[in-house]
């Protein structure tokens, strides 16, 4: 599918692909941490910053602020509004770790007097020194917003750099090869300007795994053959060799992004780089690479369910992260700013999981901002640094681990055309439906549930028709060992079939138009199918409707049916058991009422009031307090259970164990 077509941010989104990397870097991982001082400026203007106020890394940092606009040829008086007056107000009024700015967008055109791109012909003053100075002499770090495959000036002035869309060889408009000279043309040049003569911290790299495509180059074409020792490249799906052509290309994207990365690294070894949603749930996959930090803007309607499973995905990655809320949707009158409280549970969604979280606010047609948008991040920052303390690198504690199952997602997107590394999303209603349930859910590729496992009290794994033997051993002893595993849908009773034929099935439930619920008993663990009933597969693909709901609660209660923390009656609150940086046990409850999925501008969100709470702790606690909100919660100690009354959750609340 040719990126024309496609909107400006979001390549293939509801789409899926998968393949663990097989490659670790630990050496260059290592590089990645390497707080060693900048490299020496090749520029008065950045020599000039050397005495500012110390800044905090990405690894270190909670809150951010992103803008960008995507420099076009028309625009005019690039620079002319950026005043430092105007990031001042930005910074007094948001107070953030780090902002993000444009400095080329997917166009292609920098919106900075570049040296080495292509400088958009509007430009007349130097925004971009203006954001440095102003952030530097705050403290604040600066980062760029830097279009990275997808470069349309670039292949304007250099076609040889394009991307071959298609095997008869027509070339792309926007999207740039990775086996090209692009990298080493523009792409390093330009972040080493950035970084030594603009010292700047470091760039959010847009627009590179979700826009990086099959590409039917010479040169791929010849290392393909050449890798796998095969005759000819195939040329769509179901052809012989179609699965090793998407992988290749996968694998050529992470040798791009880790060869980019080695090579700014040498020269600018403090810069920081995130290429956006790599080692995320849109590419979900074992971080393979010296990025910095993970980083991803989530969809800008449906924001709280997209934010839901990025969020615990990148969680399990084990390294430092953020997500990106756009601060705009569309509203009864066209796009709007979302009200400040959408915009804070939002960030609430992010919080919960131990993450960083920034808002997208746009520019204007010169590069400025206005600064009548930035209110609800303003409230929002507020209310994200009053949780900081409890929730910033804060750790799930072990209840449901959902796998998230990479190979199967890219195997299932190959056969039908999907691009290299479309998202998950066909995963994200199981989690909403666990949610619902308000149990505290992690979710797991597979690596990170080989090493996991074992402590968790339930796995469930929906849709995967492909597990490896790694995972099976692992599962089986899981199993053995007393866990129990929940397998929705037929396709992992297939993957599975070699291990649950050596079991005797007993039915435990059963229902209406072939809806059951069959358990496989080994050691002292379970395994419980609940298959896809004959003709049904859309209720199961989409984790829909009466039947598939109340079955899978009835599977829930059966495996695990003492949560850490429950409700009296079902809430529209998303539980998150973790322990805090100091330790303590906490208790996340976002308020997740109302309308989500076709939700744009939300002007109202109801509290969720009078929640009778069980709360499971291995000793009385000495006290239990609602935070920020101050408030000290009573309770009853009987059985091994502290039992309580939430009065009100507004928004985000937190449980502080003591």
């Amino acid at each position: 599918m040719r990126l024309s077509s496609i909107s400006r941010r979001r390549f293939l989104a509801d789409a899926s692909s998968l393949a663990l990397c097989a490659a670790s870097v630990p050496e260059l991982l290592a590089v990645a941490a390497d707080n060693s001082p900048e490299t020496p400026a090749t520029d008065d203007f950045a020599a000039s910053l050397a005495d500012a106020p110390k800044r905090l890394r990405r690894s270190e940092s909670f809150l951010g602020v992103h803008f960008d606009f995507h420099a076009q040829e028309n625009d005019q008086n690039i620079g002319a509004n950026t005043t430092p007056e105007m990031v001042q107000t930005i910074i007094d009024e948001i107070k953030p770790d780090y902002i993000q700015t444009d400095c080329k967008g997917h166009r292609g055109y920098c919106s900075y007097p570049t040296k080495v791109g292509n400088p958009a012909p509007g430009i007349v003053a130097d925004a971009l020194k203006v954001w440095r100075s102003t952030t530097a002499k705050n403290g604040v770090a600066l980062y760029m917003h830097y279009s990275g495959v997808w470069d349309n000036q670039a292949l304007a002035v250099h076609p040889e750099w394009a991307s071959v869309w298609n095997a008869q060889g027509e070339r792309s408009h926007e999207t740039t090869s990775v086996f090209g000279g692009y990298r080493e043309g523009l792409l390093v040049p330009q972040l080493l300007e950035l970084a030594n003569d603009y010292g700047v911290d470091g760039a959010w790299v847009d627009g590179e795994c979700w826009a990086t495509q099959v590409n039917f180059c010479d040169e791929a074409k010849k290392l393909f053959l050449e890798e796998t020792g095969r005759e000819t490249v195939p040329t769509g799906p179901g052809q012989d060799g179609w699965a090793d052509w998407k992988n290749f290309h996968r694998e050529a994207f992470r040798r791009y992004l880790r060869a980019y990365l080695a090579e700014v690294k040498a020269k600018a070894p403090s810069f920081q780089v995130a290429s956006n949603w790599a080692f995320t749930d849109h590419m979900p996959e074992p971080v393979s690479a010296p990025v910095e930090y993970i980083s991803g803007d989530y969809s800008r309607n449906n924001s709280v369910n997209s934010a839901r499973y990025s969020a615990r995905f990148m969680a399990a990655q084990n390294i430092p992260w953020d997500l990106m809320a756009w601060s705009f949707a569309e509203g009864p009158n066209g796009t709007q700013q979302k009200p400040g409280p959408q915009l804070c549970r939002e960030a609430a969604c992010v919080l919960a999981q131990g993450g960083g979280f920034q808002a997208y606010i746009t520019q204007n047609r010169d590069g400025s901002v206005n600064l009548e948008k930035i209110g609800p991040m303003a409230e929002t920052a507020k209310f994200c640094r009053a949780r900081q303390t409890l929730s910033h690198r804060s750790k799930a504690v072990p209840q449901i681990a959902l796998f998230c199952p990479t190979k199967s997602h890219y195997d299932y997107f190959d056969s039908v055309g999907g691009a290299l590394f479309p998202m998950i999303t066909w995963q994200r209603p199981i989690l909403e439906r666990l949610l619902e349930a308000n149990y505290s859910v992690e979710v797991f590729a597979e690596a990170a549930l080989c090493e996991k496992i074992a402590d968790y009290p339930l796995v469930v794994i929906f849709r995967a028709h492909i597990l490896s033997a790694e995972l099976k051993s692992k599962l089986v002893e899981y199993v053995r060992g007393g866990g129990s595993v929940l397998l929705i849908g037929n396709e992992p009773l297939i993957a599975t079939a070699d291990v649950l034929e050596k079991l005797e099935a007993v039915e435990i439930e059963k229902r209406d138009a072939g809806w059951l619920l069959r358990e496989y008993k080994l050691g002292a663990g379970r395994f419980v199918l609940m298959p896809t009933p004959e003709g049904l597969h859309e209720a199961v693909v989409n984790a829909t409707g009466a039947p598939f709901v109340e079955l899978l609660q009835v599977a829930l209660r059966r495996l695990f049916p003492e949560p850490l923390v429950q409700f009296s009656t079902p809430q529209p609150l998303d539980v998150t058991v973790a322990r805090a940086p100091d330790g303590r046990l906490t208790v996340h409850l976002v308020n997740v009422s109302g309308p989500h999925a076709q939700a744009g501008i939300i002007d109202k969100i109801d509290p969720v009031v009078n929640i009778e709470t069980t709360l499971r702790l291995p000793e009385r606690p000495k006290s239990l307090r609602l935070e920020p909100s101050g408030v000290d919660l009573a309770f009853d100690w009987t059985d091994g259970a502290a039992k309580f009354a939430v009065p009100s959750v507004p928004l985000h609340e937190i449980i502080v164990v003591d």
